[in-house]
C-alpha cells in the first residue's frame, strides 16, 4: 500500500501508517547556480516521535497572474542520492508497488504539509520537481500521467494554497 497524505493545518498525515510530516524547518541556502534558495529540513513523525528526516534545497519566485500575486516554491528533488534516500522510506511506510508511484505520494506529503495554511495573503504554490536524468540514475521508471515540462523537469506533486484575506 502506498501512503495517501491528507493536509492538516501545520502538517500532512497518512492515516494508514500514522505518519505525519510537519512543515519543515527552513534555512537560507545558496543553490548550485549561485542563486539564493532555501534548505528544507523535514521530520517524519509517528505518535509525536521522530522516525527519520529528509533535507533538500529549493527555490521560489513571485509571479503575477491576472493581477494577483502568486508565490511559487519549488522543491528540487532532482538528485539521484536524494531519490534513493526517499525510496528508503518505503520500508518505513510498509509500501509496496512501483517506486515512481511511491516517490509521487511521498512528494505529495511534502507539499501537502503546507496545503492547510490559512495565514497567507497571496496564493502559494508548492511544487516537488525532479529530472529524467536523476530518475534514470536511480533506476526509477517514470510511469503514469506525469507532467513533464519542456526542459525535462518532472513534476512529482503540487499543492496550491489559495490566498486568504489579510
Amino acid at each position: 500500500m502506498t501512503p495517501d497524505f491528507q493536509a492538516r493545518p501545520d502538517s500532512s498525515f497518512d492515516l494508514v501508517s500514522g505518519i505525519s510530516i510537519n512543515r519543515p524547518r527552513i534555512l537560507p541556502a545558496i543553490l548550485a547556480d549561485g542563486r539564493e534558495g532555501t534548505e528544507y529540513q523535514y521530520a517524519f513523525l509517528r505518535d509525536g516521535k521522530r522516525l527519520d528526516g529528509l533535507g533538500f534545497l529549493g527555490s521560489d519566485v513571485v509571479v503575477e497572474k491576472d493581477g494577483q500575486r502568486e508565490w511559487i516554491f519549488t522543491f528540487h528533488l532532482g538528485r539521484e542520492k536524494l531519490l534513493r534516500a526517499m525510496l528508503e522510506f518505503k520500508a518505513v511506510f510498509h509500501a509496496d508497488g512501483e517506486d515512481f508511484e511511491f516517490l509521487c505520494k511521498l512528494a505529495q506529503g511534502l507539499v501537502s504539509a503546507y496545503a492547510g495554511r490559512t495565514d497567507n495573503v497571496d496564493a502559494l504554490r508548492y511544487i516537488a520537481a525532479t529530472t529524467f536524468e536523476a530518475h534514470s540514475a536511480a533506476g526509477v521508471f517514470i510511469s503514469g500521467e506525469t507532467q513533464v515540462l519542456d526542459d525535462g523537469i518532472v513534476i512529482l506533486a503540487e499543492a496550491l494554497v489559495p490566498k486568504h484575506a489579510g
